[in-house]
C-alpha cells in the first residue's frame, strides 16, 4: 500500500471515528468508557482470530509491553471522562493538538537532546495557541453557566494526558529501535493485555449497555469499525515515515476533525478559538522546519 493510500486511510477513518464519537458524546456523555471497552473488545478479537499461530511467540517479550500498555490505557480511559466533564469538543481536539511540544520535551528529557531551535519557537506558539483556546472555552464555559471546577479539571486531565501520550511514543520507540517494527503484534498486545483492567468498571459498562438504543449501536458499531481502520493505518503510517512526519500528519487530521464539528455540529467557536488555532497552525509548521524544507535545491545539470 502507497504512502498517499495510507495517509488518506488515517484521514478517512480517524476523522469518521471522531465525528461518531461525538454523537455519541452529545447524546450519551458517560458512554465514552463502554465505547473504548468495545474498541478494545473488538481489536483483541480480529487479533486472536488473525495471530492465533503465533500469538504466544512474539517477537517482543510480553514483559516489555507492561510499561506501553499502562500508559496507553492510562491516556485512553483518561481522555474519556473529559467528555463527561463537559469541556466543549473544539476546546477538546485543539488541546490534543499540542501533542507534539509535549513529545519534544518528553523526549528532550529523556534523551538528554536539546530541540532545534525552529522545535522550540514552534512549541512555544502551540503552547500560546492551546492557552488562547482555553480562556476561550473558560468564557463559554461562564457564558452557559457551566460548572467552572469541572471545566478546569477537564483541561488538567487533557494536559497530563499530552504527556502520557508522549511517553506511549517514547516507549513505543524504544521497543521498536531494541526488537524491530512490529506494528500488527503491538497493535493487538496494546489491547487485549489491558482488558482485565475493564473488570474494574464492570457495574458502570453493564448499566450504559443495558441503556443503549437500536440507533445508538449502530452509531457504536461503525464507531469501533472505524476506529480500528483509523489505529490500523496509523501502524501502518508508522512504518512508512519517521514518528515526526506522522506526528504532523495527525495533526493535520485533528484539524480537519475541529473543522467538521465547527460546521457539522455547529460548536461555539469563538474568535479565541480561530486565534488559538492560527497560533496551533502557525507553531506546528514553524515546529517541522517545513519552511527550510520548502526551499528550492539547486538544479544539478549532471542529473540531467
Amino acid at each position: 500500500m502507497s504512502l498517499k493510500t495510507t495517509t488518506l486511510n488515517v484521514f478517512l477513518g480517524c476523522c469518521l471515528s471522531s465525528f461518531l464519537m461525538e454523537i455519541l458524546m452529545a447524546r450519551v456523555p458517560a458512554s465514552a468508557n463502554f465505547v473504548t471497552f468495545l474498541q478494545f473488545f473488538f481489536i483483541s478479537l480480529q487479533g486472536l482470530i488473525f495471530r492465533k499461530c503465533d500469538m504466544l511467540k512474539p517477537k517482543i517479550p510480553f514483559k516489555k509491553y507492561f510499561i506501553l500498555i499502562a500508559l496507553f490505557f492510562v491516556t485512553s480511559v483518561a481522555n474519556n471522562y473529559v467528555y463527561a466533564l463537559h469541556v466543549p469538543s473544539t476546546l477538546h481536539m485543539i488541546i490534543r493538538s499540542a501533542s507534539s511540544p509535549a513529545s519534544m520535551i518528553v523526549s528532550w528529557l529523556a534523551k538528554k537532546r536539546a530541540p532545534k531551535v525552529t522545535s522550540a519557537v514552534g512549541s512555544v506558539l502551540i503552547s500560546v495557541g492551546v492557552a488562547v483556546a482555553m480562556y476561550g472555552g473558560a468564557t463559554l464555559v461562564d457564558d452557559n453557566k457551566g460548572n467552572f471546577m469541572h471545566w478546569c479539571l477537564g483541561v488538567t486531565i487533557l494536559l497530563s494526558t499530552l504527556f502520557t501520550g508522549a511517553f506511549t511514543g517514547l516507549q513505543q520507540e524504544i521497543l521498536y529501535a531494541k526488537y524491530g517494527k512490529h506494528p500488527d503484534e503491538m497493535l493487538f498486545y496494546t489491547h487485549v493485555i489491558p482488558m482485565p483492567l475493564f473488570l474494574v468498571i464492570y457495574p458502570q459498562l453493564k448499566e450504559i449497555g443495558s441503556s443503549m438504543s437500536s440507533d445508538m449501536w449502530l452509531i457504536i458499531a461503525l464507531n469501533i469499525i472505524s476506529q480500528f481502520y483509523c489505529t490500523q493505518s496509523v501502524h501502518d503510517l508508522a512504518t512508512k515515515e519517521n514518528s515526526v512526519t506522522v506526528t504532523f500528519i495527525l495533526t493535520l487530521r485533528k484539524f480537519v476533525s475541529l473543522l467538521i464539528s465547527s460546521i457539522v455540529f455547529k460548536n461555539n467557536l469563538t474568535l479565541l478559538h480561530l486565534i488559538g488555532t492560527i497560533f496551533v497552525a502557525l507553531g506546528t509548521y514553524i515546529y517541522f522546519d517545513f519552511f527550510n524544507s520548502r526551499k528550492q535545491r539547486p538544479v544539478n545539470f549532471k542529473e540531467k
